[in-house]
C-alpha cells in the first residue's frame, strides 16, 4: 500500500514539472526560427511528443534518489538538491550550448530562456519531492564524513578536469565523430574546424574548455559529498544520475539537431558522463574516514 501511495505522490510531483516546464516554454519569447522548428518536428509526427517525457521521468527520478538518501532535511535539503540540479543539468548544458550556437536554429537567448524553465520546474517541484520523500530521521545538518580541505578539494577538481578531457575525447573520436551527420553538422563552428579541418590555433582554447567543463562539473556535484554519506556507491549513483541527465534529453526529437546528430549526442553524451561520473566521483569521494 505504501509503494502505491509513494507512486501517486512521485506521479503528482512529475505532473507538477511537466505543467510548470511547459508553461514557461509557452509564455517565454523564444526566437521565431526556435519555435518554427520545433512546429514543424511536431507536425511530422504529433506523437514524438510523447518522448519529451523521458527526460523529465530521468529528472524527477534523480531527484528522489537524492532527497531519499540525504542526510539533510527541509529547506537545506531542497537548496542543496536544486544547486546540484540546476547548475549541472541546465547551467552547464546551455552555457556549453553556446560555444556551437551557428550550427543551430536557436540562439543563444533561447538557450538562457531554456534554462529558466528547467529552473522554474526545479524550483516548483522539488520542495513538493522534499515534503513527500524527505528522510525524516535524518539529522538535518551536515554529517561531518571529510574534513574538507580546500587544497586537497582543488587538487581533486583539476583532476575531474583532466578525467572530462579524457572522457571527452574518447566518446567524440570513437563514437560521435563517426557519424559523417554529425561532423558536417558542426562543420562551421570553432571546435568543428579544430578538430577536423586543421584550426590548430583553436586547439588550446578548446582543450582549455573542455577540461574546465569537467572542474566545473565537479565543483557543482560538491554538496553530494555532504548530503550523501551512506557509502561510495550510493553516492556514485547520484552523481551519474546527475551527470547523465543532459544526454538523456537527447532521447526526445529536438528542432535543434537531425535525428542522427541526436542520436550521436545521446550515445557519446551518454558513454562520456557516465565514465566521468564514475572515475570523478571516486576522485571526490576519496579515502573514507
Amino acid at each position: 500500500m505504501k509503494i502505491i501511495k509513494n507512486g501517486f505522490k512521485f506521479l503528482l510531483c512529475v505532473i507538477v514539472y511537466i505543467i510548470v516546464f511547459m508553461l514557461m516554454s509557452g509564455v517565454l519569447p523564444f526566437s521565431q526560427q526556435f519555435v518554427e522548428a520545433g512546429d514543424r518536428m511536431l507536425e511530422h509526427n504529433p506523437a514524438l511528443m510523447l518522448t519529451i517525457l523521458v527526460p523529465i521521468l530521468w529528472n524527477c527520478f534523480t531527484a528522489l534518489f537524492i532527497i531519499k538518501n540525504s542526510n539533510f532535511r527541509g529547506t537545506k535539503l531542497f537548496l542543496n538538491v536544486f544547486y546540484v540540479m540546476f547548475f549541472v543539468i541546465f547551467f552547464i548544458t546551455q552555457i556549453g550550448a553556446m560555444y556551437s550556437v551557428n550550427a543551430l536554429e536557436m540562439t543563444r537567448l533561447d538557450m538562457i530562456l531554456n534554462m529558466i524553465s528547467g529552473l522554474f520546474a526545479l524550483l516548483v517541484s522539488l520542495p513538493l519531492m522534499v515534503k513527500f520523500f524527505q528522510n525524516k530521521n535524518a539529522p538535518d545538518e551536515a554529517v561531518e564524513r571529510k574534513n574538507f580541505d580546500i587544497k586537497a578539494i582543488a587538487i581533486k577538481l583539476g583532476l575531474c578536469g583532466l578525467v572530462y578531457l579524457g572522457a571527452y575525447f574518447i566518446f567524440a573520436f570513437g563514437v560521435q565523430w563517426q557519424f559523417d551527420a554529425f561532423r558536417l553538422f558542426y562543420a562551421n563552428t570553432p571546435w568543428g574546424q579544430t578538430a577536423w579541418h586543421g584550426n590548430t590555433a583553436g586547439l588550446p582554447p578548446f582543450i582549455l574548455i573542455t577540461a574546465f567543463r569537467g572542474v566545473i562539473n565537479g565543483f557543482f556535484i560538491l554538496p553530494l559529498l555532504t548530503m550523501i554519506t551512506k557509502n561510495k556507491r550510493t553516492f556514485l549513483i547520484a552523481a551519474c544520475l546527475t551527470f547523465v541527465a543532459p544526454a538523456i534529453n537527447h532521447v526526445a526529437p529536438n528542432p535543434m539537431f537531425p535525428d542522427m546528430v541526436r542520436l550521436a549526442h545521446l550515445i557519446g553524451m551518454t558513454g562520456t558522463m557516465t565514465l566521468f561520473g564514475i572515475v570523478a566521483g571516486n576522485i571526490l569521494w576519496g579515502n573514507k574516514k
